[in-house]
């Protein structure tokens, strides 16, 4: 008996099976395969983070209290719809083209009640006096409107101002006219883009909303953030709840 076992034990082939060795072979591919995905691929940060959010609420329904305790309580799982993500991208996208323009001095991007305020500061749209857009100011509002276009927007409010400093000519006969005027050229612009002209609303303020009082004394230098175009995007209920909830803009604005 002892000399049969040895025989079967002789006759077993030595090493690892073959179909372990054909599934570990197939692992290894997999493995690669999705390293590679991984590497060739793009993360957006604001799908990335909704994804996140999401499984992390799926795999974690309960927090623990400060007892030490854990107690289940039920957990609300907010999915982005591909509207509100579009929303956030457009406030991105806007950002991002204002830091490649270099203007974050002069271009402020703030969420305010009801929606999202851009505010250009002189002389990005119009030289002194003018009501002409400048020729290099162009892309920048193209860019905007496509923006506008693919977020959740509905009404578009533009608004001029002017500083105190008085104007007296054959066009302009005060700052209210002049105000109007450069609002309404952006308004112009924004329906030869393609805006229906029942969503669009110009307004001039002249001098008379200052966004900081200065003195009569103040140079022109000092009175800069005074001289402004203001364009004021009306986002839907929803739009707003996830522009607030995400971090993307600032706390700053004046309302709409």
């Amino acid at each position: 008996m002892p000399r049969k076992n040895s025989k079967k034990e002789k006759l077993e082939p030595p090493g690892t099976p073959a179909w372990m060795v054909t599934y570990g072979d197939m692992m290894t591919l997999l493995m690669v395969f999705f390293v590679m995905l991984v590497a060739f691929s793009t993360i957006e940060k604001i799908k990335f983070k909704a994804a996140m959010g999401s499984l992390q609420g799926a795999l974690m329904p309960w927090q623990p209290k400060p007892s030490g305790k854990a107690v289940v309580e039920p957990v609300t799982v907010n999915l982005m719809d591909q509207t509100q993500l579009e929303a956030m991208e457009a406030i991105e996208e806007i950002q991002e083209m204002v830091e490649e323009a270099q203007l974050t001095k002069e271009v402020e991007v703030h969420q305010v009640a009801g929606g999202v305020r851009i505010v250009f500061s002189d002389p990005v749209l119009f030289d002194e006096g003018k009501d002409e857009l400048r020729t290099d100011a162009l892309p920048i509002l193209a860019k905007l409107a496509d923006v506008a276009k693919r977020a959740d927007t509905g009404e578009i409010l533009i608004e001029g101002h002017t500083d105190d400093t008085p104007i007296h000519t054959q066009h302009f006969p005060s700052n209210w006219e002049l105000s109007a005027a450069r609002a309404l050229q952006v308004l112009k612009f924004l329906q030869a883009s393609g805006f229906s002209p029942e969503r669009l609303a110009a307004v001039g303020y002249g001098e008379y909303r200052p966004r900081v009082k200065m003195p009569k004394t103040a140079t022109k230098e000092e009175k800069a953030p005074n001289r402004r175009v203001e364009i004021f995007l009306k986002m839907s209920s929803e739009g707003r709840k996830i522009l607030s909830s995400s971090g993307i803009l600032g706390d700053g604005g004046w309302g709409d």
